[in-house]
């Protein structure tokens, strides 16, 4: 095992399933590149996950870090996700919370967030604006980073990543990118590569938005390479 190469993964569903309730079988990019590089991992996504909430996540972690001290080489994957959640600390919860769901309540306090999420949305939401903020977090979180010295690489979900015209953003704050878009999730679309995408899926009624096998370990092979550049 490389005992001196640690890598961080932080995201929501797309990084953390292992799973899908069609039955379909993949394995996660996660595992796929533990397995080839024999390196240790730390699973820090979860689903349902905002980018505020991951945002947050990796600021936390990176706190925890004592950066060379004992040689050791960490690098974060952050999958950042759809702008149009929302996350923020929630004093009825006493921790950092993420909101996406938008009706079904199962408790009051659920009740609650899911009518501020569904007001927000109605009211505040925008996908300027959210692409705008998204774009200054990320600089910040990036710049904070840097001066830490932690490596990163960054995978990008939202589709309107690519109306942000800042070719230096995306390379400065070391994005992936797929055939000329930032979206990982626009390139899973448009190349039919969702498990919802293979007919075989289809004759139980479930459908599943997330990463087929085959781009599952197209996300791996990529991020092997970007890695080995870090």
């Amino acid at each position: 095992m490389n005992k001196h190469l640690t890598i961080h993964f932080f995201g929501c569903s797309f990084t953390a399933l292992e799973h899908s309730p069609t039955g379909y079988k993949f394995k996660n990019f996660r595992k796929i590149i533990q397995e080839k590089l024999s390196c240790n991992c730390i699973n820090h996504s979860e689903t349902g996950k905002s980018n505020q909430h991951i945002f947050n996540d990796v600021y936390n972690e990176s706190k925890k870090i004592k950066i060379d001290k004992d040689n050791l080489n960490h690098i974060f994957v952050i999958q950042s996700t759809f702008n149009d959640r929302l996350g923020m600390y929630s004093d009825i919860r006493n921790g950092f919370v993420s909101m996406t769901k938008r009706q079904n309540e199962d408790d009051f306090i659920d009740l609650i967030e899911i009518n501020f999420y569904n007001d927000w949305l109605k009211y505040f939401y925008s996908k300027q604006t959210s692409l705008k903020e998204f774009k200054k977090q990320t600089e910040f979180l990036c710049s904070y980073l840097k001066i830490n010295g932690i490596k990163f690489i960054i995978l990008g979900m939202d589709e309107q990543l690519d109306y942000i015209n800042d070719e230096d953003f995306f390379e400065n704050n070391n994005f992936m990118s797929f055939d000329k878009t930032y979206s990982f999730y626009k390139f899973i679309v448009l190349n039919k590569l969702r498990i919802v995408d293979d007919e075989s899926t289809k004759a139980n009624g479930i459908s599943d938005f997330h990463f087929n096998k085959e781009a599952h370990q197209m996300i791996a092979n990529n991020l092997i390479e970007k890695i080995k550049f870090c």
